[in-house]
């Protein structure tokens, strides 16, 4: 009976990896290509593989096969975790996935008899599941990752393979195996795990891919700027006709296309959200805020002039400080376009226009700096309108 279930499990396993393969690749990976997702694509490939070999030795008696198979298949959580860790922006050790997957499956296949394979076999799966519990501990020491609703199934299942791993050793070591039963009940109880967690595994991977790669964060930003400009449209109409002093301070990362090009789109995604928490912390609860895209934030704030620039200058001084972990190889600055309703009336529209061009001017001139729109910028734009009519009248 052990045996037609671990059968059944490891064909349940094929069918899963096989699914998790081709959604990874087909999905996760071409739309956000990178070192995650392929890390990522790696994991369930090995894990596909290793599962198809494991089926293939059991239907034909290939002792020697299964074994590797099943060593290859352990090193599946390591690829996991260095992915999930390149999408956090930390240092990725891809290299583990490799030495454990070939570490794991020598050593069983070098198991002399069925006492020091299933011996073997508690240590290896021990050791993969150390994996799963380093990914744990990285989840929790960061907020944001903590309150990724896609990833905490993930964390809750690598809790429990870690603790399946120590408890399957600690098993082992206080009642040695006596024969081959008692490697069929932990084949059974070790697939329904990792089943489990393959299963998990998979709905965080293209979850994160696709809401961060532009299939559900693109609608989901474009709501979320049209209520922002809905509100802050009507607060302007109102503040027209009692004079208030009002301000649209339009603020962009520096050198975001390189950030994501160096640490990936996690990163500058993660560097956006903690972006946009620091202007929200620094401008006063008053003031309206929205995301038109990643690494920009808009502020419709209601305070004079001389407030104004001292918000300016704290945000900015706050930028460098957001990379935490120190992980990212360029030094995250950010530059400011300023335009007062003094200037430029109470139109929402045109203030965001200009303020956008006064901050594009401020990166122009070297970044991590704030410009006011004035006559520099007014000249700019109108030189940029010139510029279709001139090689009109030229033709």
């Amino acid at each position: 009976m052990l045996v037609s279930s671990g059968m059944e499990l490891g064909i349940a396993l094929a069918a899963i990896t096989t699914l998790a393969t081709a959604l990874t690749i087909g999905i996760a990976f071409l739309v956000k290509p990178g070192r995650a997702t392929l890390y990522w694509s790696i994991a369930f490939t090995l894990a596909m593989t290793a599962t198809y070999g494991v089926v293939a030795g059991e239907l034909n008696d290939a002792e020697t096969l299964r074994r590797v198979a099943l060593g290859a298949l352990l090193g599946a959580p390591a690829f996991l975790w260095s992915g999930f860790r390149a999408w956090w922006g930390l240092t990725p050790y891809a290299w583990t996935g490799f030495a454990m997957a070939a570490v794991a499956g020598t050593a069983l296949a070098l198991a002399p008899d069925m006492v020091w394979f299933t011996l073997t076999y508690r240590v290896a799966y021990l050791a993969a599941s150390v994996f799963a519990g380093l990914f744990f501990l990285d989840w929790v020491r960061g907020a944001d990752r903590r309150n990724d609703r896609l990833v905490l199934p993930m964390a809750i299942v690598s809790i429990a393979f870690f603790v399946l791993g120590v408890g399957t050793l600690f098993t082992g070591l206080l009642f040695p195996p006596t024969g081959g039963d008692d490697f069929g009940l932990l084949r059974m109880i070790s697939s329904v795990g990792m089943l489990a967690y393959v299963g998990c595994a998979l709905v965080a991977v293209v979850g994160l891919a696709t809401r961060d790669g532009g299939l559900v964060r693109t609608a989901a930003a474009s709501n979320e700027w049209q209520r922002f400009e809905r509100t802050a449209g009507d607060r302007l109409v109102r503040a027209a006709a009692t004079g208030e002093p009002w301000s649209i301070v339009y603020l962009h990362l520096d050198d975001a296309a390189d950030i994501r090009q160096t640490a990936g789109a996690s990163a500058l995604a993660d560097l956006s959200r903690r972006f946009e928490r620091a202007v929200g912390s620094v401008f006063p609860a008053e003031a309206d805020i929205g995301s038109p895209g990643a690494g920009t934030v808009v502020v419709l704030v209601p305070r004079p002039d001389a407030t104004v620039r001292d918000y300016l200058r704290t945000i900015l001084d706050r930028v460098p400080q957001l990379d935490v972990h120190g992980s990212l190889a360029i030094r995250p600055t950010a530059s400011a376009g300023w335009a007062p309703v003094s200037t430029l009336g109470y139109d929402l529209d045109a203030l965001i226009y200009t303020a956008r061009e006064a901050s594009a001017l401020a990166s122009e001139q070297g970044g991590d700096r704030w410009e006011r729109v004035g006559a520099t910028v007014v000249d700019r734009l109108i030189s940029r309108s010139e510029t279709p009519r001139v090689r009109a009248d030229s033709r």
